[in-house]
C-alpha cells in the first residue's frame, strides 16, 4: 500500500513538474525575439567589463553598469557573471537572454512548489500559488525585460537556500556541520550580490523557522524558550553575513548614494511619514494589480503621485493593519494564510520606500516574489475554506467554482502574452508607455533615441524637441538632438546643442567626447576636401576641449607648416 502511494505521489509531482515547464515555456514563447533595449543597452549591449573575462575582478569592486563608463547604485557582481557567461555563448542574439530568463522564471516556479509543498505538506495549494506566480503578467517587467534578470536570478538563489535550509532542518545536526546548511547561507551570499533586496532573506528564514516548527509550537512538544533559542542560533550567521554586506555597501561598495537610490532629495526622502502615505496607497494600486492586472506598464511615479489620496491611505493603511492582525492571530491554526500575509510584506519591504528610498515609488517587478506569500494565502483560502464551504452545495455549484478559476487562469495567460508583445521592440513599448505616462522625460527621450536608432531622424527629432520642452535644463535630449543633427549633415547646430548641453551640465561628458569627435571629423573632411584653413580651425576647437592631446597639436603645426 505504502509503494502505491509512494508511485502516486511521484506521479503527481511528475504532472505539476510538466504542467508548468509546459505552461511556463508556452506563455513567454513570443518574447524570445524580442529586442533588448533601454538598461540593457548598458547592462550589456555597451558594457565593456561582460566582453572580456580579464575585467572579472571589478565585477566584485566596480557599480554594475562601470563598464558603460556610468556610475549607479547597484552593485550585482553575479548578475554582471551570468551576462558575461550569455554574451559569450551567443553574443547579441537576443533569443539565448530571453530563453535564460524564462528558465529560471520557470526554476523559481518549481523551486516555490517544492518549498510551500513541504513546508504544509499541501499539494493543491502549493500547486496552485507557485502556477499563478507563474503566469501572472506583472511577472513579465522582470522576466520578458532582459536586464530583468536580476529579480529571477534573486529569487532563484533565495528560494534554494531556503529548501537547503528545510534540508538541515530534518537533519538535527549542528548547522555547521550541515551541508545543506552552509549551501543555504551561500546561496545567500549569491542572492546579495545578485539583487540588493535581498538582504531580507534572514527574516526569510526566520519565517521558514517558525512555520517548520508550527505543529511543534501547537502541540507544545517541546519548551518554547528552547524553541526561540535554536531559531535565534541558527538565523544569526544570515543576520551577520546581512550585516557585513551593509557595511561593505555603506563603505567602499558605495558608489553614488547607496541609502537614497531615489537618487535626490525632495519630500519623499526627507520625510518618513510621507513615505509611508505614499506606501498605503501604493498598496491599494499593488492589491488592484495582482488580482485585475489590466493597463500593465513602466513609469508610474508621476502618474501615481498625481492620484494619491487620502482615502486610498486610509483604505491602504487599513488593509495592511487587517492583513497583518489575521496573520499574527492566525499563527498556529491557519499556518499557510498566515505565512504567505507575513512572506509578502517582509519581500516588499525594500521596495516599499520606508526604509530605503528607492529608485521610484511603484514598480510592477517590486511584487516579482512577494506575490509568491499573496497567491499562497489565496491559493490556502480556495482549496481549505471553499470546499468546505460548497461541501453541502450541489455539484453544479463546485463545478461553477472551478470554471471561474479556469477562466481567471486564462485570464492572466493571455495579458501576459499580450503584455510579452508589447515589450516587442522599443519603438512600440515607448509609445505604449506614453499612452499612460505621457509627460515622462525619459520614456520621451528613450523613444527619440529608438527612432534614431531606426534612422527615422523627423520623429526623432520631434520627440527630443518634447524633452526639452519638459525639462528645459536636462542636457541629455539637447546631446542627442545634437546627434540626429549631426547624422543629417547639419554641423553647426550639432555644435551648437552639444555645447548647450555642456552648458546646463559641464560634467556631461557624453557632449565633450561627441564634440571632440565631430571637429575631428571636420578637420578630416576639410582637409580632404583641400580646405586647409578649415581643417586648422577644428582642430584648434578640438584642442580647447583636448588640450593634453599632443597629436591634436603636432597635426595643426604639419598642416600650418605646408600651408606655408
Amino acid at each position: 500500500m505504502s509503494k502505491i502511494k509512494n508511485n502516486i505521489q511521484k506521479y503527481k509531482t511528475l504532472l505539476v513538474v510538466a504542467t508548468l515547464l509546459l505552461v511556463g515555456t508556452g506563455i513567454y514563447a513570443n518574447a524570445l525575439g524580442n529586442a533588448m533595449f533601454w538598461d540593457d543597452q548598458d547592462s550589456i549591449l555597451n558594457n565593456s567589463f561582460i566582453k572580456d573575462w580579464s575585467y572579472f575582478p571589478k565585477y566584485f569592486t566596480e557599480n554594475l553598469i562601470a563598464g558603460a563608463n556610468l556610475i549607479s547604485n547597484y552593485w550585482r557582481p553575479i548578475l554582471l557573471t551570468v551576462f558575461a557567461l550569455e554574451w559569450h555563448l551567443w553574443g547579441e542574439a537576443v533569443q539565448g537572454y530571453h530563453a535564460v530568463n524564462v528558465l529560471f522564471h520557470i526554476g523559481n516556479a518549481l523551486l516555490a512548489y517544492f518549498l510551500l509543498k513541504k513546508l504544509f505538506k499541501k499539494d493543491l495549494t502549493a500547486f496552485i500559488a507557485s502556477f499563478i506566480f507563474l503566469i501572472h503578467p506583472l511577472q513579465t517587467e522582470a522576466v520578458t525585460y532582459v536586464s530583468g534578470l536580476a529579480d529571477p536570478l534573486s529569487a532563484f538563489f533565495i528560494l534554494a537556500g531556503l529548501i537547503f535550509y528545510l534540508k538541515f532542518k530534518d537533519s538535527n545536526k549542528n548547522f555547521w556541520a550541515s551541508w545543506p546548511y552552509v549551501l543555504s547561507l551561500f546561496f545567500f551570499a549569491l542572492a546579495l550580490m545578485t539583487k540588493e533586496p535581498a538582504v531580507v532573506m534572514p527574516g526569510l528564514v526566520l519565517l521558514v523557522e517558525a512555520f517548520s516548527n508550527s505543529q511543534t509550537w501547537k502541540n507544545k512538544i517541546a519548551p518554547l524558550k528552547n524553541l526561540i533559542i535554536d531559531a535565534i542560533k541558527n538565523v544569526s550567521p544570515f543576520v551577520m553575513v546581512a550585516a557585513i554586506y551593509l557595511i561593505l555597501r555603506a563603505t567602499i561598495l558605495n558608489f553614488d548614494n547607496t541609502f537614497n537610490v531615489y537618487g535626490e532629495a525632495n519630500e519623499i526622502t526627507a520625510n518618513l511619514w510621507y513615505r509611508l502615505y505614499v506606501f498605503f496607497n501604493a498598496f491599494v494600486e499593488y492589491v488592484r494589480l495582482l488580482f485585475v492586472p489590466t493597463a500593465l506598464h513602466m513609469e508610474r511615479d508621476s502618474g501615481f503621485l498625481a492620484g494619491l489620496s487620502q482615502l486610498k491611505s486610509g483604505l491602504g493603511a487599513a488593509g495592511v493593519a487587517a492583513l497583518l492582525t489575521l496573520a499574527f492571530s492566525q499563527f498556529k491554526k491557519r499556518p499557510a494564510l498566515s505565512f504567505g500575509i507575513f512572506w509578502f510584506f517582509l519581500r516588499l519591504l525594500p521596495n516599499a520606500n520606508l526604509v530605503v528610498p528607492n529608485s521610484g515609488l511603484i514598480y510592477e517587478h517590486w511584487l516579482y516574489l512577494p506575490m509568491l506569500g499573496a497567491w499562497l494565502s489565496v491559493a490556502w483560502f480556495a482549496t481549505e475554506q471553499i470546499p468546505a464551504f460548497f461541501a453541502n452545495h450541489r455539484k453544479r455549484t463546485k463545478m461553477a467554482a472551478i470554471l471561474v478559476s479556469l477562466l481567471f487562469f486564462v485570464f492572466l495567460g493571455v495579458q501576459t502574452v499580450k503584455r510579452n508583445a508589447e515589450w516587442q521592440n522599443p519603438i512600440r513599448f515607448y509609445e505604449q508607455t506614453l499612452f499612460f505616462a505621457p509627460q515622462s522625460y525619459r520614456v520621451i527621450n528613450n523613444l527619440g533615441m529608438a527612432y534614431a536608432e531606426a534612422k527615422n531622424y523627423n520623429q526623432a527629432e520631434s520627440n527630443y524637441e518634447k524633452a526639452i520642452a519638459l525639462d528645459p535644463n536636462n542636457p541629455t535630449a539637447y546631446h542627442n538632438l545634437a546627434n540626429v543633427y549631426r547624422d543629417t549633415g547639419r554641423f553647426e547646430l550639432a555644435e551648437e546643442y552639444y555645447k548647450i548641453a555642456i552648458g546646463h551640465d559641464p560634467n556631461f561628458v557624453f557632449s565633450y567626447h561627441a564634440l571632440l569627435k565631430l571637429y575631428l571629423n571636420l578637420a578630416e573632411y576639410y582637409y580632404r576636401s583641400d580646405d586647409t584653413q578649415k581643417s586648422i580651425d577644428h582642430l584648434k576647437k578640438a584642442q580647447e576641449l583636448a588640450p593634453n592631446e599632443p597629436i591634436i597639436a603636432r597635426t595643426i603645426q604639419y598642416l600650418e607648416k605646408n600651408k606655408e
